[in-house]
């Protein structure tokens, strides 16, 4: 069964299978998060400074899903969590940390984004920006 829609913070699922059905059911973008917060300072950042606060939660203001992709050095992860991470890296040719891929809600790429500088705000604002310009492209 689907938990309900919950906000960035409480859904920052690790998930992706999870997160893009829900993103489907609930009609909403997708943001995939590949952070490596224990090596990359600009996606220690990141995670600090806008996907850890409680503003970026907020439905009204992002209306946005969230799944963080962790790619640890130092941290213990499931081997299932690692063979999905590593496919979804290999499927959208992830080179840098962070990258934030935004997908529609039925998962098409719209567009993507590293670190922002200004939090929260700023880095919805980008997010904002990509989903309202951005015609869809393909699935991969």
């Amino acid at each position: 069964m689907i938990q309900p829609a919950l906000g960035c913070d409480v859904s920052d699922d690790t998930n992706f299978a999870r997160s893009a059905e829900l993103a489907k059911s609930t009609n909403r973008p997708l943001l995939l998060a590949f952070i490596g917060t224990d090596w990359s300072i600009s996606s220690l950042k990141l995670d600090r400074e806008v996907f850890d606060q409680p503003e970026f939660a907020d439905n009204s203001k992002y209306n946005f899903l969230l799944c963080k992709l962790h790619f640890y050095q130092t941290q213990e992860r499931a081997p299932e969590t690692i063979r999905q991470n590593d496919e979804l890296a290999t499927k959208y040719e992830i080179k840098e940390f962070p990258t934030v891929v935004v997908l529609s809600p039925d998962g098409r790429e719209i567009g993507r984004l590293g670190y922002v500088s200004g939090g929260a705000k700023a880095f919805g604002a980008a997010v904002s920006a990509l989903l309202a310009k951005s015609p869809a492209k393909e699935p991969k």
